[in-house]
């Protein structure tokens, strides 16, 4: 049977006896029998140990009140019970408690655990009831024939002492049955043995009192077991308490280490909601954007981070992608920050979900880049490029040849490559120094510039000697052009300060694809056709 099936008779139970108070106190302590079976299910072995204490607790005044009680019943009775019945009913008395009180003696120095409860129970009930039997049979010993009143002295003693058992004995309900049953009953049977109207209805009441201590017997255990169960789930509760602020102060301690950390670390981080709006934002991401911390919160991502694409179109953060997407999103954007500032920046952004895989919110993670870019670009440059001149050095300007040779082949056209080596370079850097040797290769580099076309290319290649790929479609005699322009342009005088001096240049070209189909032919025939101007007499142009 359930224990819900059992509640549902109690309470049809109370309705069915309505104004009978020894079925309502029954059936109450029935309910409350069937609330506490949860208590015992909890707590069972420590509940039962509780209440083996509370037995053994209030043992030692109960063993003097009942030698006390014991010994006035008697002496009272002695003038008509023979001294050798009483000294026998009273020695058993003072042998049963004074093993009871020797058994108490124990246990409070054996102070046993919830798993030796059991035992000790067994041994108090079973003392409990060699007392009540002694007690009874005071009823049949100590109960004179031809005296009411002594009579009813020995009914109102048992009475007394069965009434005083129930808040004694009632922390264990079996040691409540255990001394009321044997304690009263032969007072009931000797009271019925009479035959008579007045011993016939004591009887009666005896029987009638014997089941109302059982019922104060359950009700008071029900109590104790109650306050014992509240008392447990205090103890639960404070530990609880305990556990859930150990708890709550190390969530504090992480959240406290988790802000440091966010603050420390030079990325920005920001954590949207579900909606995209602004939750939480570190202090390198509001360098970043612009927007300190409360302005930002709960303001849309988007109006906070613009970014923009290479083309300067307006973008989405990567933060608004993956709440769109529910994906792990990388971008790469420029972001304008509040005071019209442009970073490049890195941005990985990850969606947050609950323990019920709902989606709510993101965390994204913002790196500035500028710098690392700016820098990359810088190598990039300098790997590709003269560090004196600016201008692109052998290895860019293989690579343009061979993508200027490629789209020749497509185009079925032609270019040229002018070779230049300044005349008597030497001489200058040994009368004016190396310094305005420089000088004078920067001007030369600004000067080939102005010389040609956007698209052109002018190389150094090291010392003294450049190099100018003329894009096509171009003829022979714009080449002649070209380079005779070149040379009447460098032949212009260069002033250092307060001196100055002049530099020609022999310039020899190829052009393709008759004098090479490749970057090396290409180079060598130009190469060969400078030297050959030199021996010319220089300032001169072979093509």
């Amino acid at each position: 049977m359930r224990i819900s099936d059992l509640r549902s008779g109690v309470s049809v139970g109370v309705s069915k006896y309505p104004g009978n108070p020894f079925a309502e106190g029954l059936i109450r302590g029935l309910r409350t029998e069937m609330e506490s079976f949860g208590i015992q299910s909890r707590h069972s072995d420590e509940l039962l140990a509780e209440q083996v204490k509370l037995l053994y607790k209030n043992a030692p005044l109960a063993y003097v009140v009942t030698l006390a009680n014991g010994a006035i019943l008697a002496y009272v009775q002695s003038p008509y019970i023979s001294t050798a019945v009483l000294l026998a009913w009273y020695g058993s008395l003072i042998l049963v408690t004074a093993s009871r009180a020797l058994i108490a003696r124990q246990y409070a120095h054996a102070s046993p655990g919830p798993g030796d409860a059991r035992r000790w129970n067994g041994i108090y009930v079973i003392g409990a009831a060699c007392a009540g039997i002694v007690w009874g049979s005071a009823a049949l010993m100590l109960f004179p024939l031809n005296s009411i009143a002594h009579q009813v002295l020995v009914a109102f003693v048992l009475a007394g002492m069965s009434a005083g058992s129930v808040s004694v004995l009632a922390p264990r309900l079996e040691a409540s049955i255990a001394f009321l049953l044997p304690a009263l009953l032969p007072l009931a049977a000797q009271y019925l043995r009479f035959g008579t109207m007045l011993h016939t209805v004591m009887g009666i009441m005896t029987l009638i009192f014997l089941a109302g201590m059982f019922l104060s017997a359950w009700t008071f255990n029900c109590s104790i077991r109650t306050s014992l169960h509240l008392r447990f789930d205090k103890r639960e509760l404070e530990a609880e308490i305990t556990q859930r602020r150990h708890a709550e102060e190390e969530l504090f301690r992480e959240k406290e280490r988790l802000q440091t950390t966010l603050s420390s670390i030079g990325e920005g981080v920001v954590l949207v909601d579900a909606d995209g709006r602004v939750e939480y934002m570190n202090p390198a991401a509001e360098q970043l954007c612009g927007w300190s911390f409360h302005e930002a919160l709960n303001r849309p991502a988007g109006e906070i981070f613009k970014c923009v694409d290479a083309d300067k179109r307006k973008v989405g953060t990567a933060m608004e992608d993956s709440l769109s997407s529910t994906d792990r999103v990388t971008k790469q954007n420029v972001m304008f920050c509040k005071a019209g500032k442009e970073h490049v920046i890195e941005e990985l952004a990850t969606p947050l979900y609950d323990r019920h895989g709902k989606l709510i919110g993101v965390v994204s993670v913002l790196r500035d880049v500028t710098e690392l870019m700016q820098k990359t670009e810088q190598l990039a440059h300098a790997a590709d490029h003269d560090p004196l001149t600016g201008l692109p050095n052998r290895n860019l300007l293989k690579d343009r040849t061979r993508q200027a040779i490629a789209r020749a082949q497509r185009k079925h056209e032609n270019f040229a490559l002018l070779f230049l080596d300044l005349d008597r370079f030497k001489a200058i850097n040994d009368n004016l120094g190396h310094a305005a040797g420089d000088a004078l290769l920067v001007d030369v580099a600004q000067r080939l510039t102005d010389c040609v076309r956007e698209e052109d290319t002018i190389a150094r290649l090291g010392g003294d000697e450049f190099v100018v790929l003329l894009d096509g479609p171009t003829k022979q005699t714009q080449v002649k052009a070209v380079a005779d322009k070149i040379r009447r342009t460098l032949r212009k005088p260069y002033r250092f300060g307060a001196r100055s001096a002049t530099v020609t240049v022999s310039i020899g070209a190829s052009l393709y694809p008759f004098d090479g189909q490749d970057t090396e032919s290409l180079l060598g025939h130009a190469d060969s056709a400078m030297y050959h101007a030199k021996q010319q007499g220089r300032d001169r142009i072979c093509v």
